[in-house]
């Protein structure tokens, strides 16, 4: 009985957290990273549960990297095995880690990640699933922020790992690997061990066998603690994202191929967000922040200082040249070249009775909705305060403003990207996302079609 609780524990705390953060929707497709560790059998078990409950599908997927020879082809062998006692589809990859690092020039460390995300992503696109998993859990949290702030990050670094980033999830963060391993054994459920993780080969593994084990011994519930920080720090995060955007538009605008960062602005910028003007404006010119340090944005912030006309290089091919309004960032190959005129965006509406056994083709600038649930006059804007879209089929609503977050929309990007609206209700978030609540049903009686023309043509509707 003792241990049917502790199952049954863990199993109604993941799914209550699961909830929390609408990771989940009745009848989605999981692809699920399955190890063969403790970590990712619990989270194959957990899905399973669900697939009763929720009625949801999973696939796994396991990424042998051909490190560890003979242990590695066992655990391959392991997970086909416990996937096929539980009938769970498994798509097994065996890549070599050690050449990918070298080609990427990167740590095998990261080679792997890089690779099992890929791997995942591929099984996604090919099997039309809904969600990637990962087996990532409250230690795992804890020993990344801790990475991260040895590596000099800021509000966002000390986020750690998020519950929800787009397509991925990471349904165990509410549970600690004791808990995990606890529920396992008391169910006699095997795993496999990574004798690796005892190394201290990896930043990681050192932090978790050193740095984690004296935190622990000073307070057992140290992983804990630093995973509740990490989800303060992630609302603090969302204000200052929020408040970032307001000042980029006060102090930020488009000239010459890059964007110019004003001086004087800047400097009537409270001081705790300028940085994080900057870094928002040179990830966006960079188009992606893998390779951004902080030294980056301390470098343009020190180049407000310097005379008109020196200039330093960044990563991604950019360069910030000193002007005498601030300092302009830009590709290098814009520089001297003037950005093209947007093309203006319009939309146009075509309402019509429902044709008994018509498609509706997956296109991104046409979408069809209910017509008649429409409440009001059908408008054309950009975000205002209170907007929001309904994500799931049973009403489940979610602010804008956090839609934005958890897609990782920049701040600055957020006032250009059109929406169709019925009041505060957004409809359809053009290039992201329908709302749930509009979409076509058999009680449909009359549809309304909207097409959007003009501007650019970058959606990626899902």
């Amino acid at each position: 009985m003792a241990e049917e609780k502790k199952r049954e524990g863990l199993q109604k705390k993941v799914e209550s957290y699961l909830r929390r953060w609408n990771m989940i929707e009745r009848g989605e497709h999981i692809v699920a990273g399955i190890s063969g560790g403790a970590d990712s059998v619990c989270l194959l078990f957990v899905l399973l549960s669900l697939q009763k409950t929720m009625g949801i599908r999973v696939t796994a997927v396991h990424v042998n990297h051909m490190l560890r020879g003979e242990e590695a082809d066992a655990d391959e062998r392991f997970v086909e095995e416990l996937c096929r006692q539980q009938n769970v589809p498994c798509r097994v990859f065996r890549i070599d880690v050690a050449k990918e690092a070298e080609k990427r020039k990167c740590s095998q460390e990261e080679a792997g990640r890089e690779v099992r995300r890929e791997a995942m992503r591929k099984v996604m696109v090919e099997e039309h699933a809904d969600k990637i998993a990962f087996a990532h859990h409250q230690d795992d949290n804890a020993e990344t922020v801790i990475m991260n702030l040895c590596r000099g990050s800021r509000v966002k670094g000390m986020r750690g790992i998020l519950p929800v980033s787009g397509e991925l999830i990471h349904p165990l963060l509410c549970v600690g690997k004791a808990e995990i391993e606890a529920a396992l054994k008391e169910q006699g459920i095997p795993w496999r061990i990574d004798a690796t993780n005892l190394e201290d080969a990896y930043t990681r593994n050192r932090i978790r066998n050193r740095v984690m084990k004296e935190l622990n011994e000073i307070n057992p519930g140290t992983a804990e603690h630093i995973s509740r920080m990490a989800e303060k720090m992630s609302e603090l995060w969302e204000y200052m994202e929020d408040e970032t955007g307001t000042y980029i538009k006060e102090c930020v605008k488009e000239t010459d191929g890059g964007k110019l960062i004003r001086k004087a602005e800047l400097e009537r910028v409270p001081k705790v967000f300028r940085e994080e003007v900057i870094r928002s404006v040179l990830c966006e010119v960079c188009a992606g922040e893998k390779n951004l340090r902080a030294v980056h944005v301390q470098d343009i912030h020190g180049l407000m200082e310097k005379q008109p006309g020196r200039s330093i290089s960044l990563p991604y091919g950019v360069r910030a040249l000193r002007t005498y309004e601030g300092v302009l960032i830009q590709k290098k190959e814009k520089m001297g070249e003037q950005l093209e005129k947007k093309p203006e965006i319009g939309f146009k509406m075509q309402v019509f009775d429902r044709r008994e056994g018509e498609k509706w083709p997956d296109t991104p600038y046409t979408k069809w909705f209910d017509y008649d649930i429409i409440k009001g006059r059908l408008v054309m804007r950009t975000r205002r305060e209170g907007d929001y879209i309904t994500v799931t089929a049973d009403g489940k609503r979610q602010t804008l403003k956090k839609f934005f977050i958890n897609q990782k929309v920049p701040a600055g990007k957020r006032d250009e990207i059109p929406l169709i609206a019925d009041g505060n209700e957004i409809v359809w978030i053009v290039g992201y996302r329908q709302n749930k609540a509009y979409q076509i049903t058999e009680r449909t009686v009359k549809i309304v079609q909207i097409e959007i023309y003009g501007g650019e043509k970058n959606g990626r509707d899902n």
